[in-house]
């Protein structure tokens, strides 16, 4: 009986934590199937390690273009976890002495210039830390282009040179894709090989990131599809084709079997003599503040430093992909979630979702994804049909020969005039993003103000008009 009853507990002791597994296991994908739901994610895949072993991995849907079954060997856009790779792959070049983070970026780019004359003064650690003093918006501006041709890093580089610097090199943070573009022309100078061709051999094949690559050529041929953009909510196949100038900062392409190789390697359990501990180490070593508890280094995000909460991570988003991937040294989880539907206005939802798994995996509370909202867009559109409705009243009374009072008439058209003529540049400048980056990241949206310009020209027209014609 005593036998017995030590053999039960033993058994009992045994199964809790491999039930406790499942239920996580269980809870991780009920809350991603949730998201997909809540936002009409057309294809996901999902990857999580443990201690250097897979503990989840699973995959959704379908592709973009011909709709391909997704699989933990799908190619997605990881758009700015790109920023990550890159990072490691300067991190290299500076671990064999090929440069130095403390030199001037012209030594190694003779060629590049800036229209103040402050371009010897960047160095290659600033623009790693995105302190250089480009600003967001001059990133932006350079970005997804749907550049191909092998020159398209370099040609798109020496457009910076127009470019006036927002902040002395080493002033402030500014996140800038044309930080890592010039980091891409860096790589290329210096090793003599394209950008693709450096990632392949020297960080791809040596990680086992056997679906991964950094031109459109080598994306297609490893299976990647474009993804979704999001109209009204509704994932519509993507308009926006890869860019080759963007690799460095956000098209580098990889599946969620590729991206479980960069999380060993930020747990220090990467290939042997692939990069040194020191290396690695400054690599993650917080340089600046970005937020509260919130740090850059050198390509890669930190959170809560030096705690038992600190997450190593980055996010990455391009037109029709959003992606996630994060280490947490304390308790040797990580993991990636790769989509292939994006909207400006829809990212959070994936921020949410991570740091939901990352609760599940730590035993804490879950966190709450936000619903979908199409607040935004609705209240557009209703400023559309009241537009809509005051163009037809006035077109009514143009017909019917009756006339405004000349004042309130010249006003109120010369009023929506200005407004139509005001509102795109309005529209950049309170996002600080180009009207490119809005139209890709936000189609609908554009959309709506296209027509909204155009409503308030034509109304403004009519009170004109109206104001000076007699009545009858």
């Amino acid at each position: 009986m005593v036998l017995f009853l030590l053999t039960s507990i033993t058994i009992t002791s045994l199964e809790a934590p491999a039930s406790a597994e499942g239920d996580t296991e269980a809870k991780i994908e009920k809350g991603i199937e949730d998201y997909l739901e809540e936002y009409q994610v057309p294809g996901a895949s999902v990857a999580i390690v443990h201690n250097n072993e897979l503990f989840f991995s699973k995959s959704w849907g379908v592709t973009g273009e011909s709709e391909e079954k997704v699989t933990g060997q799908t190619p997605f856009t990881i758009g700015s976890i790109s920023k990550s790779l890159t990072g490691i792959a300067i991190m290299k070049l500076a671990d064999n002495g090929t440069i130095r983070l403390d030199d001037s970026v012209q030594e190694y780019l003779p060629w590049f210039t800036l229209k103040n004359g402050k371009a010897a003064e960047i160095t290659v650690e600033q623009l790693l830390s995105q302190t250089s003093g480009f600003s967001t918006y001059d990133g932006l501006a350079l970005s997804d282009k749907e550049l191909a041709g092998s020159n398209a890093i370099k040609n798109q580089v020496k457009i910076l040179s127009e470019v006036d610097l927002t902040a002395g090199p080493g002033e402030k943070h500014q996140y800038s894709n044309a930080n890592f573009l010039i980091l891409g022309a860096l790589i290329e100078e210096l090793t003599g090989m394209s950008y693709a061709e450096y990632m392949q051999k020297e960080i791809f094949e040596p990680l086992g990131m056997k679906n991964a690559a950094a031109n459109k050529e080598g994306a297609y041929k490893k299976g990647y599809l474009s993804g979704y953009q999001s109209w009204f909510g509704v994932p519509v196949k993507s308009s926006v084709a890869y860019d080759n100038a963007g690799a460095p900062y956000g098209y580098i392409t990889a599946s969620s079997a590729d991206m479980v190789q960069l999380v060993k390697l930020l747990s220090g359990k990467g290939p042997d003599h692939f990069i040194s501990d020191k290396a690695l180490d400054l690599y993650m070593t917080p340089q600046v503040q970005t937020g509260e508890d919130r740090y850059y280094g050198l390509g890669i995000r930190i959170s809560n430093p030096d705690t038992p909460k600190e997450i190593i991570w980055h996010s990455g988003s391009t037109p029709d992909s959003h992606a996630e991937v994060f280490y947490i040294p304390e308790t040797g989880w990580g993991g990636v979630i790769l989509t292939n539907k994006n909207h400006i206005l829809e990212e959070d939802g994936l921020y949410y979702l991570k740091n939901n798994i990352i609760n599940l995996l730590n035993g804490d509370e879950p966190e709450q994804v936000p619903d979908h909202s199409l607040a935004i867009q609705c209240l557009m559109l209703g400023c559309i049909l009241l537009l809509i409705m005051l163009s037809i009243y006035l077109w009514k009374r143009f017909r019917a020969q009756k006339s405004l009072k000349k004042g309130a008439g010249l006003f109120l058209g010369l009023l929506f005039i200005v407004l139509s003529a005001a509102l795109v540049p309005l529209l950049t400048y309170s996002t600080a993003s180009p009207w490119n980056s809005i139209s890709v990241f936000a189609p609908d949206i554009a959309l709506l103000t296209v027509l909204s310009v155009i409503l308030l020209a034509i109304n403004g027209l009519q009170l004109i008009i109206s104001a000076f014609k007699k009545s009858r």
